[in-house]
């Protein structure tokens, strides 16, 4: 192709780039909404869909024109539109390459989950990046005005939100319990606190109600402080002890959501809040 041809836009590249982000978005999407054991597959497969996904928006850029919307950079193109998108498109590639990295080292999990996070926040980042390269100088001029009132504030606020986590680990399981203990006291007020003896018999305790999930120890082998593996999608699994893994059950959201899921497929039941209190008791013992 002569460079006067490729300088020229095809018709197909501005519906190629439009049905790439959707795919892009769509694999993303179900990756983040399938983060869990009994999606999993799913997750790995809107994994590899998103790196493919990646692959091909560079695939896209060798074979469309240098002035069409498939080019990566282009004369007249906002450099600010470039690197957003660059650094979109990078961050979203490292997060699903972290993530094949993850389902065989589950040390990576968090940084696969950090990555994925920030990923997250850049995609709004990057659709108002587009507003305010497309709508004009009127909306720039209320941001920009809005942003020198609210600079201060906002990073106070942001100041905050950083420092709270790494503050949070061990408060955040202690207030867990705290809520457990109360609801354990409500239903039963001859409640006298949790047993890591009683949790362990949880935790070890068989059951014929599923049998690829007949214990605790099943995924999470007889030693908590050691790596499990999913005894369906064989996915190494980062310690169930908290001596081995800190960050267990400082999550209260996640924390309930497992103890509600794992329950009925392991025990067949719901636990109750001294079940999971005593569950806790247990893993923290370790």
């Amino acid at each position: 192709m002569s460079g006067a041809a490729r300088a020229v836009p095809g018709r197909w590249e501005l519906p190629a780039l439009r049905l790439w982000h959707a795919a892009l978005a769509g694999g993303f999407l179900v990756a983040w909404l399938t983060a869990d054991e009994d999606t999993y597959r799913m997750h790995v497969f809107a994994g590899y869909w998103v790196l493919i996904a990646v692959a091909l928006r560079l695939g896209l850029a060798t074979v469309g024109t240098r002035q069409g919307p498939l080019a990566l950079t282009r004369p007249g193109r906002s450099r600010l539109m470039i690197w957003m998108g660059g650094v979109l498109m990078t961050m979203v590639g490292v997060a699903a390459l972290s993530g094949v990295i993850a389902d065989g080292k589950s040390a990576f999990e968090d940084v696969h989950e950090g990555l994925s996070n920030a990923a997250l926040w850049l995609i709004p980042a990057h659709a108002a990046l587009v507003a305010w390269v497309f709508q004009g100088k009127r909306l720039r001029d209320k941001v920009i005005g809005a942003a020198r009132v609210s600079a201060v504030p906002m990073l106070l606020l942001a100041g905050l939100v950083l420092a709270v986590p790494a503050q949070a680990a061990d408060p955040a399981r202690d207030a867990i319990l705290a809520g457990y203990a109360k609801a354990a006291k409500a239903a039963d007020p001859g409640f006298g606190g949790f047993s890591a003896a009683r949790g362990e018999s949880i935790y070890r305790a068989r059951n014929t109600v599923n049998a690829d999930y007949p214990s605790c120890a099943t995924c999470h082998t007889d030693d908590p402080t050691q790596p499990g593996r999913h005894a369906k999608t064989g996915r190494e699994i980062a310690p169930a002890a908290v001596s081995a893994n800190p960050k267990r059950f400082t999550d209260a959201e996640k924390v309930e959501e497992r103890f509600n899921r794992d329950c009925k497929t392991v025990l067949g039941r719901e636990c109750s809040a001294r079940d999971r209190g005593d569950f806790i008791a247990f893993l923290s013992s370790k």
